[in-house]
């Protein structure tokens, strides 16, 4: 009896151990699929940075481990979107050698020419999109490639189309930048280009060769007036900027007058409502402007761009620091540098000026914030330095910014950049810089200056630098002469909307009356100037101003940290 009870038990343990063994893998292989999926919601919730702590362990081959390839592709996709190409180049290299017969290879190509193009590697990245098979793929790395020539440099562009001669989105792309020139070599590349490729931009071609110099210049001014609504204090104070903004124009316009540029002003009511700017647009005198000042909203902004690129009409829009509102039309412009290049200047004046080229990165709660921080992070690894701590800080204590901040010293540390307008923030970090730290080098945002909860002498004693576009410096000979006529004329103080419309109009005029109707080449390829009530303009191949004013405290004075030196 006892032999007969023995084998069935061993039968039941065995399967037992089976069953045992395959719920545990059914069980792992369940864990596999629950973080593979909650990782792909955080990545499109844009949590990159907790998304990849989930595919890391997934990148992993096991048994069970379905999503290994997919894993390594979402991770070099995340850490794309957090501007490490080099980790995300890593994370897909390892995934063609692992995978080679992967599916999905095409987007593995697609995404490493993103990666080549944000490294400035234009070969590599052509390399890898004539790797791409697949008809739709293939078009988005032609609209990729599109993205990226257009943020190039007319020059640069040249380089590359003699080594891709063949390649018609590059040769697209120039023509359209060379058409705002009026070299005659560039509008004969152009031609070149326009017929090999038959792209018919023949008559822009032959407008730039006819750029015009006129006897006065027609510019209309696109702002927010609100002549209608002026009964309510509201709306007499919301159209305090454009009123502002137009008196310093008119200063202007008498000035460029004495300087024999003869510059017309027509004032256009127009604010956030479309239907005004469609009508205006539909004018057949409207199309004799030859410069816009706005508009300065969305919904009318668009509208403005389609007809100032149609017409080569060019635009300035006064107040924005976004550069995306230009929607890479090359004769528009922003008056302001873009959030973008305000990153690439701190981040290369930190890498020549300060002598550790080390950074903690901290930033506030704003997406404006967020996307500081993170192209500050790529211009400065991409320029050699190191972020030794990169952090969203967005209601912190004083006990949590010390902490953000523990473990560094002045000999390891170069400098924190802190972009970020909170009040708060502001003030927990200079109370932990206070205690921590003796002249630790800071570059912020000019918003700081109105907390006067912090002692300016506190932001001299710790070497605070302030990102400030809009820096008027009120000692200056020019300014006090501007803002006696100002009040002369208008028996009222100037606001910093009236400098920026005189400053505007001067650069812009001036443009004008130098190269004519078609400035734009002109004006691209002037070095670095002082302004005459504002720092200065570099607008170097850019729609934006390239120049971004750094201000300090010297001797209790804001004073500029990078004025332009003229040679």
């Amino acid at each position: 009896m006892a032999h007969k009870s023995v084998y069935p038990m061993k039968r039941f343990l065995s399967i037992f151990f089976v069953l045992f063994t395959l719920g545990a893998a059914l069980a792992q292989e369940a864990d596999y699929q629950r973080k593979y999926e909650s990782g792909k919601e955080l990545l499109k919730g844009g949590k990159y940075e907790l998304a990849k702590e989930l595919f890391r362990p997934l990148m992993q081959e096991a048994e069970g481990n379905r999503y290994a390839a997919y894993a390594h592709y979402f991770f070099a996709l995340s850490s794309l979107k957090t501007n490490k190409p080099d980790e995300a180049r890593l994370a897909l290299q390892q995934l063609l050698q692992k995978f080679p017969d992967w599916p999905d290879a095409d987007n593995a190509h697609y995404l490493l020419a993103n990666v080549a193009f944000e490294k400035k590697d234009y070969p590599g990245a052509f390399a890898y999109l004539e790797k791409v098979r697949s008809k739709p793929v293939k078009e988005d790395g032609e609209n990729l490639k599109r993205h990226y020539a257009q943020a190039t440099t007319a020059k640069a562009l040249k380089e590359l189309q003699k080594r891709y001669p063949d390649d018609q989105v590059l040769a697209t792309v120039l023509v359209d930048k060379l058409t705002l020139s009026t070299d005659p070599e560039d509008l004969e590349l152009a031609r070149q280009l326009d017929e090999k490729f038959k792209l018919n931009r023949a008559e822009q071609i032959t407008e730039s060769a006819q750029t015009e110099k006129k006897d006065a210049y027609n510019v209309a001014l696109l702002l927010p007036f609100n002549y209608n609504q002026l009964v309510s204090d509201k709306s007499a104070r919301n159209n305090q900027l454009a009123v502002d903004m137009f008196n310093g124009i008119q200063l202007a316009q008498q000035k460029l007058a004495e300087e024999g540029v003869k510059v017309n002003l027509l004032a256009y009511d127009i604010g956030n409502d479309a239907d005004p700017m469609l009508k205006l647009i539909n004018q057949p005198d409207f199309a004799a402007s030859d410069l816009l000042v706005g508009p300065l909203y969305g919904s009318t902004i668009k509208a403005a761009l389609a007809f100032a690129g149609q017409r080569r009409i060019g635009q300035v829009n006064p107040i924005t620091n976004n550069g995306q509102i230009l929607q890479n039309n090359p004769v528009a412009y922003l008056f302001q540098p873009s959030v973008e290049s305000q990153a690439r200047y701190a981040a290369n004046y930190a890498l020549q000026t300060f002598p550790v080229k080390t950074a903690v990165i901290l930033w506030g709660a704003s997406a404006r914030d967020s996307t500081l921080a993170h192209h500050y992070r790529k211009f400065f690894t991409e320029g050699g330095g190191k972020v030794l701590a990169f952090k969203k800080m967005a209601q912190p204590t004083v006990g949590q910014m010390e902490a953000a901040l523990t473990g560094y010293d002045e000999t390891k540390l170069g400098h924190i950049f802190i972009p970020s307008t909170q009040q708060n923030v502001a003030i927990n970090f200079m109370s932990v810089m206070e205690k921590n730290f003796e002249a630790m080098p800071v570059i912020t945002m000019s918003n700081w200056l109105d907390y006067h909860m912090i002692n300016y002498d506190q932001y001299e004693r710790h070497n605070v630098h302030f990102i400030f576009p809009e820096f008027v410096d009120y000692r200056k000979p020019e300014v006090i002469a501007f803002k006696q006529a100002y009040v002369a004329k208008r028996n009222l103080i100037p606001s910093i909307y009236a400098y920026q419309g005189y400053e505007l109009m001067m650069r812009f005029g001036r443009a004008l009356g130098e190269y004519g109707t078609n400035f734009h080449a002109g004006l691209q390829g002037k070095p670095a100037e002082p302004g005459i009530l504002m720092p200065g303009f570099h607008y170097n191949g850019s729609n934006d101003n390239q120049y971004v004013p750094l201000i300090k405290f010297q001797n209790a004075d804001l004073v500029l940290a990078n004025p332009i030196e003229m040679k």
